[in-house]
């Protein structure tokens, strides 16, 4: 049995995923090697949505999965290495080491596949490929001739210098790694992207790992079924079937499966069911024990958008004390049915790089606590989301600390009130203001100042740095060494 399925395994082309910081030059890497212009059809000119294409040099494929390099998508840069085979390590020759650098290092180290290193703008004049080198030994990155074994390259996406040189170094590579692949089992691989077309229904994108997709077959990936209906190569082409290293797009789930799920493929559906089954649940972004709680919704194009602002506002709620309450997370345009969910109190609504339907109009008017941010770039969203936060979450103030007083001494009870003496520590004391007591920086209650007097006599207020006596209505006891906050509504 072992014998024949080894006879069964070819070798199969390598799946490589490119990564590195923002604007270090991975995109316009791929371009030059595919000759498109993926990088001017971007918003902003960053990758936004992760891609996946197929090359094909001296008669040998090469599948490459393009990345997107800004620090809010790093959850896209983990899914793609672990879809992959080879990485190559991006470092731009005049900008060396930066913090995504690191961060992709990380997700090649956690997946333990190979990689390589492209030194990319070597012809720019601010190059300067032996400094960048020195920052990658410093980090742990040993290249070969500089006391290591990682290869490396330098290349350039206007000139074309080491490009040739860089997919021989990834054909050698594969064939060390002896990757092979059994084109008569059921596919199988990893989600990459998926959105929802209002035409088509879902379409998702896919890597095939092992096996032969074909059409007309059951296929599952995250808990959501389906059955292909439509496949279509990387150009967009449609074809019947595809096996193992193909970037591929698929018509036929039902729902918008997870980004990053596996799937499977077969002819039998039951038995698809009980391979691939997964667990769903609210998700709450930033500090899960704050007090401010935000309903939130996001709609974006593709599920990855998605991710993307889920982490930035994870990031900023963790740093503001804010926690939002997930309602929703998926593609598409804001809906009506969208609407129908939020909180009539107050939610946040996030349209990424989508629109409003018409319908939404008048429920937005008559509902003015339903707020909505719209944009298109990633980096531009976290100051729109703290100032809409602050000005629709946040409550206004309602009282004004006054005064703070340190309290000396504590006399007898006078009518069932408490006379007390006390030194005013910060701002001042009014007569009859409200009144609050702390104790090691707690809460213990609230009350009121019913008598306030300076030197013995009756006073409206005492100042900073004085003394005075106090008879105060409260109902939790004083002691000495506690503090009294004077506050005032407002």
């Amino acid at each position: 049995m072992e014998n024949k399925e080894n006879q069964n395994l070819i070798s199969r082309p390598p799946i490589v995923v490119v990564l590195g910081h923002v604007d270090h030059g991975k995109t316009s890497l791929l371009d030059y090697i595919r000759k498109t212009k993926v990088a001017e059809k971007e918003v902003g000119g960053i990758t936004q949505h992760i891609g996946a294409y197929e090359i094909e040099h001296k008669n040998r494929k090469i599948t490459f999965i393009d990345t997107p390099g800004h620090e809010a998508f790093s959850k896209i840069r983990s899914r793609g290495a672990k879809a992959a085979d080879i990485a190559i390590l991006v470092v731009a020759a005049d900008e060396g080491v930066k913090p995504q650098t690191k961060e992709s290092l990380i997700h090649i180290k956690e997946v333990q596949i190979p990689f390589l290193v492209a030194l990319t703008k070597i012809d720019k004049g601010e190059a300067q490929p032996d400094k960048v080198k020195k920052e990658l030994l410093d980090i742990g990155v040993y290249l070969e001739n500089w006391g290591g074994d990682i290869p490396w390259v330098e290349v350039s996406s206007k000139t074309g210098q080491g490009i040739d040189e860089l997919l021989e170094l990834i054909l050698l590579m594969a064939e060390m790694e002896n990757l092979k692949g059994d084109k008569n089992l059921p596919a199988e691989g990893v989600v990459i992207e998926s959105s929802l077309d209002s035409k088509r229904g879902p379409i998702v994108t896919m890597i095939i790992t092992n096996g032969t997709l074909k059409l007309n077959d059951y296929i599952f990936a995250g808990g959501v079924k389906g059955k292909v209906k439509v496949i279509e190569n990387f150009l967009g082409a449609t074809i019947k079937e595809a096996s193992f290293s193909s970037p591929v797009r698929i018509v036929g789930f039902q729902k918008v499966p997870p980004v990053g799920s596996v799937f499977v493929s077969g002819k039998k559906e039951e038995i698809l069911e009980e391979k691939e089954k997964s667990l769903t649940r609210i998700k709450i972004l930033g500090a899960s024990d704050s007090q401010v709680r935000i309903p939130l919704i996001i709609k974006s194009d593709v599920i990855s958008s998605g991710e993307a602002v889920e982490e930035l506002i994870d990031k900023l709620g963790k740093n503001k004390n804010w926690a939002f309450v997930l309602i929703l997370n998926e593609t598409g345009d804001i809906s009506e049915g969208d609407l129908k969910l939020t909180n009539p109190d107050g939610t946040l609504i996030i349209g990424f790089r989508v629109k409003k339907r018409p319908e939404t109009t008048n429920i937005l008017i008559n509902n003015p606590n339903l707020i909505i941010l719209e944009g298109e770039i990633i980096y531009d969203l976290e100051k729109q989301l703290e100032e809409a936060v602050e000005k629709n979450f946040l409550e206004k103030p309602t009282e004004e600390v006054i005064g703070k007083l340190e309290v000396l001494k504590v006399f007898n009870p006078v009518k069932g009130n408490q006379l007390i003496g006390g030194k005013v520590i910060e701002g001042r004391v009014l007569n009859k203001a409200r009144v609050r007591l702390l104790r090691n920086e707690e809460k213990i209650g609230e009350g009121k100042v019913i008598n306030l007097q300076k030197n013995r006599v009756d006073a409206n207020e005492v100042l900073a740095n004085e003394e005075c006596g106090l008879l105060i209505e409260l109902k939790e006891e004083i002691k000495v060494g506690d503090f009294l906050e004077f506050f005032r509504k407002i």
